[in-house]
C-alpha cells in the first residue's frame, strides 16, 4: 500500500511528514489528533505535519505507526463547528464587490454561505487559514499591506478566509469584524486557541 506522505528527519527526535497528494490531508489530520505513546507532539502545516517522537524512534517505526493510525478502521477526526457573528463593515468590502462584479450584499451572502474548514494555524497566535472560500471571492492580497489590522478583523486573501486574532500588519481584504473570542494568552498550549485544525467555521451576518 502506497503511503500518502513521505517522512524525513527534522532534527533530533523530530520528523516531517510531507503530503504527496493534497487529497490525503485527512491522513495528517488523523495523526495530529490521535493520542500516541510514540508521538509526543505534533504541529499541522498546510500540507505537512511536524512530529516530536519518543527518543530513538526510527523512520521505519514511525511509518508503521502512522499507517496503523490512518487505517480504515480508525475514525477520522470530527471537528467542532464554530458559529462566528460578523459585522460586515470592513473598509475593503466595497472594493471587493467592485472587483468581482457583485454588490456588497451578494459578497456577504457568498462569504456566509460556505462551510469552512480550519486547515492550519499560523502567521500569528491562533490565526486560522480557512479552506472553503467560494471561488468567486478568490482575490489577490492587497498590493500595499496595512500596517495594522485590528483584532477580530474578518478578511479574505487568495483562496482562504481568516480572522486576525491580534492587532498586526496584514494584506488581506478586510470585510468586517467579530468580537468572538479567538485567542486567550492566559491559557497554555492549544487551550489558548479557539480553532484547531479540522474544525469547521460558519460566518453569520449581524448588524
Amino acid at each position: 500500500m502506497a503511503h500518502p506522505f513521505c517522512i524525513s528527519p527534522y532534527g533530533p527526535d523530530h520528523w516531517l511528514l510531507q503530503l504527496e497528494s493534497s487529497d490525503a490531508y485527512a491522513s495528517l489530520l488523523t495523526i495530529h489528533h490521535q493520542s500516541s505513546a510514540l508521538i509526543l507532539e505534533s504541529i499541522m502545516g498546510y500540507d505537512s505535519l511536524l512530529l516530536r517522537t519518543r527518543p530513538t524512534t526510527t523512520a521505519a517505526e514511525l511509518l508503521a505507526h502512522t499507517e496503523s493510525l490512518t487505517s480504515s478502521e480508525t475514525p477520522q477526526h470530527a471537528g467542532r463547528l464554530h458559529s462566528i457573528p460578523v459585522c460586515y463593515d470592513g473598509p475593503d468590502l466595497a472594493e471587493v464587490a467592485t472587483l468581482i462584479g457583485l454588490d456588497e450584499d451578494q459578497v456577504i451572502k457568498l462569504h456566509c454561505a460556505a462551510l469552512y474548514t480550519v486547515r492550519f494555524l499560523g502567521f500569528s497566535p491562533g490565526f486560522a487559514y480557512l479552506d472553503g472560500l467560494d471561488p468567486k471571492l478568490h482575490l489577490p492580497r492587497r498590493k500595499i499591506p496595512r500596517t495594522k489590522m485590528a483584532s477580530g478583523t474578518v478578511a479574505i486573501g487568495g483562496s482562504h478566509a481568516g480572522i486576525y486574532t491580534i492587532p498586526s500588519p496584514g494584506g488581506w481584504n478586510w470585510l468586517g469584524h467579530t468580537n468572538h473570542p479567538l485567542f486567550d494568552p492566559s491559557q497554555n498550549g492549544t487551550d489558548a486557541f479557539t480553532f484547531q485544525p479540522g474544525d469547521n467555521v460558519k460566518f453569520n451576518p449581524i448588524s
